[in-house]
């Protein structure tokens, strides 16, 4: 099958049904490889939801790179007959990591782009969904990995492959016919897997096939860019299966918001969506107070912060919301000062940047101490003219985008929450690990009882390992932002711990960024920007990908506003090294900025690490799944980041 495309999503469901229904009967037959982030687990819960409607068993396994594949699919269950990988898996060429069988198909669905061609193409065992249809968009790269599969380079005169030189070619009429012939008859027809034949003449097979390769790693070497969010295209699915709910819905819109939220998709390409799933919430939801009006209920204003009048409320609203971090949570002059978009606009690391913070709200009307106050402790009529006097007094300070389009979810008594408070509370839930949570100032013996208000101490030393080896505070840190998400019991309590973690995450965050620039950590080089951290109380908070990744998104906006001026409107590379004391490593990982905000420019850093490792014999680990973040030994970081401005360049 190879590829599925967003009209054939429900076929792809269905023909796990039947597979789970024809199995041996015992054990469960479906097994979820799941990403630890945001999206990958609103995914997940939509597919959960969907199965366990049908009846049908299923084991999850949080995975944190390729590795933890290979070693899990060693020890599978032989009733397993569909694996489902959910943001992991996407970039691979999974017969390098798992045994195909064809009593298993595996399913892969991985907002990241450029799509495996031998997934999409060659292997039949394997099921690639995608918003389009690749048949129709990557007709010339089908053809080309088919030809370089199903044929072989044959080496002459000792020229391989990768030689320009193509004189062996013109000398092919000088052999003798017999041999031509037996030549021809071997080459005529090779069969691939998915039974389509191809006949070529043996003297065009080594020049076809170098032109084939050619154009697959030409399409690989792209960089790394993002689809649609899996959230979304599992709730298409289970629109087209006639089974969405207003959960279902939150979960594809807490999805997207993610990756907006992250910087992985367009401004446009994210409107797209916000309008679909506006018509959907009006569809699901048709007697919700957002098509009536009511005088108690609550305001359109993102600021106003009120409960509702029935326990069940489940509403979703479309709104406006403010570029600041978690304003219903936090006080309006911390969710300002902590938020990318406003931090970076003004220049709060200098002392001229946070004056003029403190102007923007005296013009408005809100003294310090109003805004200092926790946002739902504020006076309501403040709330009230919040936006109107953001709109009127932001622009003078170069805040013209302060608004977006996003989505509250009411959750009864207990109030609104937006669709980017739930990102950032279940991306800290994920991120934090025994390490970051002491560096954070919790008591190392209570770590968990204390910042996730459950039971039993974490001893940070502790390095037991999971079942397929990953940190079993890792896992632990999964299941909580899986049951996060629940709805009618998250809220209370997990989610609220989430975002009183993330602020403590994102003021690491803010105070490491502002002594970068400070101290002038950041290199220039011609091709890129780096910047190497190695001492610091913070340190063992960016040991994780996902807080390394928000460090290096505040410093590309920082750049973005104050770096970037005499270079012009460019591209903005920029690469990141933490070291690692407790196994003397650096964690690096590389972003590709766009200069201008709410576009999105392919990031190839992946590719360059790939190039470093592999040309200077420098051992790499590659963390995550989209390959842009690395670990490599402390000994090999000089030659690693030396190397970078001069593959960039290549």
């Amino acid at each position: 099958m190879g590829h599925v495309k967003l009209a054939n999503y429900s076929l792809a469901y269905k023909r796990i049904k039947n597979a789970a229904f024809e199995g041996p009967g015992t054990g469960s037959t479906v097994v979820f490889f799941v990403a630890a982030d945001v999206d990958a687990i609103c995914a997940f819960r939509i597919w959960t939801t969907l199965l366990k409607s049908d009846s049908i068993s299923y084991v999850v396994v949080p995975v944190a790179e390729m590795e933890d594949i290979r070693s899990e699919a060693k020890v599978m269950s032989s009733s397993v007959r569909s694996i489902l990988m959910l943001n992991c898996g996407g970039l691979f060429n999974l017969e390098d990591y798992m045994e195909l069988s064809e009593e298993i198909t595996i399913y892969v669905l991985d907002n990241r782009r450029p799509v495996n061609l031998r997934n999409a193409f060659w292997n039949n065992e394997v099921i690639v969904f995608h918003e389009g249809d690749l048949d129709k968009e990557l007709v010339q790269e089908k053809n080309a990995i088919i030809f370089t599969e199903e044929n072989e380079y044959e080496p002459r005169n000792g020229h391989g492959p990768e030689s320009d030189d193509d004189d062996e070619d013109e000398d092919e009429d000088e052999k003798d016919e017999d041999d031509e012939d037996d030549d021809e008859d071997n080459h005529r027809r090779q069969r691939r897997r998915t039974g389509i034949d191809t006949e070529v003449l043996p003297e065009n097979t080594n020049r076809q096939w170098k032109a084939s390769r050619a154009i697959v790693v030409d399409y690989m070497s792209k960089g790394l860019v993002y689809g649609t969010s899996i959230s979304n295209q599992t709730y298409m699915m289970a629109t087209q299966l006639d089974r969405t709910t207003a959960d279902i819905l939150w979960l594809a819109i807490v999805g997207l918001t993610s990756q907006y939220a992250n910087d992985l998709i367009g401004h446009k390409d994210y409107l797209d969506l916000v309008q679909i799933y506006k018509d959907e919430s009006q569809r699901l939801m048709p007697g919700d107070r957002q098509s009536r009006p009511n005088p108690v209920a609550r305001s359109e204003d993102p600021g106003v912060v009120s409960a509702s009048s029935a326990p069940e409320d489940g509403s979703i609203r479309c709104t406006d919301e403010y570029r600041f971090m978690m304003v219903r949570h936090w006080s309006l002059y911390e969710s300002m000062y902590h938020s990318n978009y406003v931090a970076s606009r003004l220049g709060i690391w200098r002392e001229p940047g946070r004056r003029r913070l403190f102007a923007l709200l005296a013009k408005m009307g809100f003294s310090l101490e109003e805004s200092n106050q926790v946002f739902a402790h504020m006076s309501i009529d403040l709330k009230k003219i919040l936006k109107e006097r953001l709109q009127l007094v932001a622009p003078e300070y170069g805040l013209h985008e302060i608004l977006y389009s996003s989505f509250t979810r009411s959750y009864g008594y207990r109030g609104l929450m937006s669709a980017s408070d739930i990102v950032h509370s279940v991306t800290s839930l994920l991120e934090s690990s025994p390490e970051a949570m002491v560096a954070l100032g919790y008591r190392p013996d209570r770590i968990v009882d204390e910042s996730l208000g459950t039971s039993g101490a974490t001893d940070p030393t502790n390095k037991e390992e999971g079942a397929n080896g990953s940190p079993s505070w890792w896992h632990t840190n999964f299941f909580r932002a899986c049951d996060s998400l629940d709805v009618s019991a998250g809220e209370g309590d997990q989610l609220r711990e989430g975002l009183r973690l993330c602020m403590k995450i994102q003021k690491a965050v803010v105070r490491q960024a502002v002594a970068i620039i400070e101290k002038q950590v950041i290199i220039t080089l011609s091709t890129c920007r780096v910047a190497t951290l190695k001492d610091g109380p913070d340190l063992p908070i960016f040991w994780n990908p996902l807080t390394l990744y928000k460090l290096a998104q505040f410093l590309v906006y920082a750049i973005r506003e104050y770096g970037s001026r005499k270079a012009g409107y460019r591209p903005i590379p920029f690469v990141l090294a933490v070291l690692k004391e407790e196994t003397q490593t650096f964690v690096v990982t590389g972003v590709h900025g766009s200069p201008v905000i709410g576009e999105v420019i392919p990031n190839k850093f992946g590719i360059v690490f790939e190039k470093i490792s592999y040309n200077e014999k420098i051992p790499m680990k590659q963390l995550g799944f989209d390959k842009t973040v690395v670990e490599i030994d402390r000994d090999d970081l000089e030659v690693f980041m030396k190397s970078i401005g001069r593959y960039m360049r290549g």
